[in-house]
């Protein structure tokens, strides 16, 4: 009985193993802001702006059937323009985040995965400049852009199968960001629309 018990359990390790992806995936984000602060802010026609987008991922069954756990690390690049005939302002910014969501397998034609995501990503800025006429100033301790950012995120992709080595994906994400917390009035909310291109490898296929 113990044998078949131990044998059960590789067999079924071995299967996850097999079910296991890393990723690698880049692309473009396309963002607009959101600006609040009714003090400060003077109006101006906002631009959405566009930056890149470059994430490691790991991919793992869950205990469903199409349900897969998808965990990662990314850095995204958010970029905003405004301006006037008077005035002109420029955004950029790069946040370094950690992210956890949800695939489902919809649909499965010939070689080609359809897949829904959902998730959540958890971000800080790293970097951030903002350009008033011509004038640089360094933004990452500004309470608008500072501290960790919630990210929800949904999304599509299409994965094509390359034989026994894995996937190449290509898919789209919605995500909107927002503060846990807001101490002020002054606050940033980043809309962003991302293209994204992956590559899948199985681990231990």
């Amino acid at each position: 009985m113990k044998q078949k018990l131990l044998i059960l359990f590789v067999f079924l390790a071995f299967y996850t193993v097999r079910s296991q992806e890393i990723s690698f995936a880049t692309g473009t984000n396309f963002t607009q802001y959101d600006l609040k602060n009714p003090e400060n802010y003077v109006g101006t026609p906002l631009q959405s702006g566009s930056g890149s987008f470059y994430e490691i991922a790991y991919l793992l069954p869950s205990g469903k059937e199409k349900l897969m756990y998808d965990f990662g690390v990314g850095l995204n690049e958010y970029n905003a323009l405004a301006g006037t005939l008077a005035n002109s302002y420029k955004w950029n910014t790069k946040y370094l985040g950690l992210r956890a969501g949800f695939e489902y397998e919809f649909i499965e034609i010939n070689n080609i995965k359809l897949v829904p995501i959902v998730g959540m990503n958890l971000s800080s800025i790293i970097y951030g400049k903002q350009e008033i006429n011509g004038a640089v100033y360094d933004i990452t301790n500004n309470s608008g852009f500072s501290g960790l950012k919630l990210i929800p995120y949904l999304g599509f992709k299409a994965k094509y199968r390359i034989k026994e080595y894995g996937y190449v994906s290509i898919g789209y994400n919605h995500s909107v960001t927002f503060k846990p917390s807001l101490t002020n009035k002054e606050y940033v909310n980043i809309s962003t629309n991302q293209i994204v291109f992956g590559l899948h490898f199985n681990v231990n296929n």
